[in-house]
């Protein structure tokens, strides 16, 4: 059920961004769509088998702690690495005040956000498909949103 609604979500997405095939591009619109769908499995299996998720990051990992400092954030310079890396594992949306954004960015590139508005808080984490299928890119823990 899971990857019907992430599947759903990345096509509305897609529709959102204002894609409007022209005469010629159908196969431009197919392939945005298979590289969804291979997003979704994807994105269902790094937060299932945490083998996976370890072998599709691209460590050092650029990104952010959990509650970086304004001094962290502006030298840009912080990685994680597989000693800091803590597993991900779905968020139920349900049961959270989060909201998921999907920005797909281009058929090789997806942003993620979750946010949770009431407090003004952010995590973020940035897909790319690679030669060898779709790796976690980018990676900032739940932080203030800058305004």
């Amino acid at each position: 059920m899971k990857h019907y609604l992430i599947i759903a979500a990345l096509s509305i997405l897609v529709a959102a961004c204002g894609s409007d095939p022209k005469p010629g591009n159908s196969a431009d619109a197919e392939g945005k769509d298979a590289a969804f769908q291979e997003f979704a499995t994807f994105y269902d299996r790094f937060h299932q088998d945490s083998a996976f998720q370890m072998e599709r990051i691209l460590f050092p990992l650029p990104g952010l702690p959990r509650e970086a400092d304004s001094a962290l954030i502006t030298s840009g310079r912080y990685r994680w690495t597989p000693e800091t890396w803590t597993l991900q594992r779905p968020l139920n949306l349900q049961s959270s005040n989060f909201k998921r954004e999907l920005i797909p960015v281009s058929k090789d590139l997806i942003i993620e956000k979750l946010v949770q508005s009431e407090y003004n808080l952010q995590i973020e984490r940035r897909f790319s498909r690679l030669e060898d299928g779709w790796h976690l890119i980018y990676y900032a823990g739940l932080n203030n949103i800058p305004k």
